[in-house]
């Protein structure tokens, strides 16, 4: 194979993992009590934090990573 379509073989493998990363939360059906456990509260404005929100914002950011690496990869299999 040519070093292009290796790389876009990579681009398409890494925007195939950020999907099911990003997609985990909703398919997760399971739900735990320590998912409702309130990490931060403001009284003033009765604005609170929950864990599960750190762990989607995490993902999020992992997901939308990975997506751009593997657009940057395609992008470069086929400027080559």
């Amino acid at each position: 194979m040519f070093l292009s379509t290796k790389l876009i073989i990579i681009g398409l493998t890494f925007n195939l993992l950020a999907s099911i990363i990003l997609l985990w939360p909703y398919l997760n059906i399971k739900r735990n009590v320590d998912d409702d456990f309130i990490v931060t509260a403001d009284e003033k404005t009765r604005n609170y934090t929950q864990r599960k929100h750190l762990k989607n914002r995490k993902l999020g950011i992992i997901g939308f990573s990975l997506f751009a690496i593997g657009f940057i990869f395609q992008i470069i299999g086929i400027l080559i």
